[in-house]
């Protein structure tokens, strides 16, 4: 079975709300211009992000295949007329277009990485993707800088090898160093990655790569309950 991402998105509160707001035909008119390229938000070099033309053309092929009597209400609203997951879909698409990047990693590895910021086992991918883990998450990284936090990240890594008898002897595996410093920095990645949430103008979305977009997003910024509630007050 192929491996399966997890995806933490940065996302830009105040250039989602004003893309959530404006009517759908408009919408799609200024994306397929390109108009709202210079409102993305400037790109994080150590995280993901789709080009503008990339982003812009998964939007605008989901739009084009929705049936949808477009209103002079805000886009947000006009999803009430499809299905939840469809819906949930679109602001998904929408939410790369105010994104600074993400970051993404193999499901394992992530657990692996929480692991050590939590200081408990998750225990499956619902665990994984909880809202709570992901709050408890963004309180633990205070007490460790990313560097820190990394190397502990290895050590756990390398004692978990030794448990199930492997090799920590690079002559013997020439996997194990490349995979060493790929754990480190991913886990560095990560880190920075819930810091920089901590900023006020952003949010973080966490999500399962090519599943049901309606469980994409932790609490208000949950994409599903977007749909039912609305953009969370300002």
């Amino acid at each position: 079975m192929a491996s399966v991402d997890l995806v933490a998105r940065l996302v830009d509160s105040a250039v989602f709300r004003g893309l959530c707001g404006m009517p759908g035909d408009q919408l799609s008119t200024a994306i397929s211009k390109g108009e709202f390229r210079d409102r993305r938000p400037d790109e994080i070099p150590l995280l993901e992000r789709a080009f503008d033309i990339d982003a812009e053309a998964e939007f605008l092929d989901w739009y084009d295949a929705q049936s949808v009597d477009w209103t002079e209400g805000s886009f947000l609203t006009n999803l009430s007329q499809l299905n939840k997951e469809d819906a949930s879909e679109g602001l998904r698409h929408l939410s790369e277009l105010a994104s600074p990047g993400s970051f993404r990693c193999w499901e394992g590895r992530a657990m692996l990485y929480l692991d050590v910021l939590l200081n408990r086992t998750i225990t499956d991918i619902e665990d994984l993707y909880d809202d709570s883990t992901w709050l408890d998450a963004s309180i633990s990284i205070s007490s460790s800088e990313p560097s820190e936090y990394a190397e502990s990240v290895v050590i756990s890594w390398m004692a978990q090898r030794e448990d199930m008898g492997e090799t920590l002897d690079p002559k013997q595996d020439a996997r194990l160093l490349p995979t060493m410093e790929a754990h480190q920095t991913t886990a560095d990645i990560l880190h920075r990655t819930l810091q920089t949430a901590q900023l006020p103008e952003l949010f973080l979305m966490v999500g399962r790569d090519w599943t049901d977009a309606t469980r994409w997003g932790q609490g208000e910024w949950n994409l599903g309950h977007l749909l039912e509630h609305g953009l969370p007050e300002a």
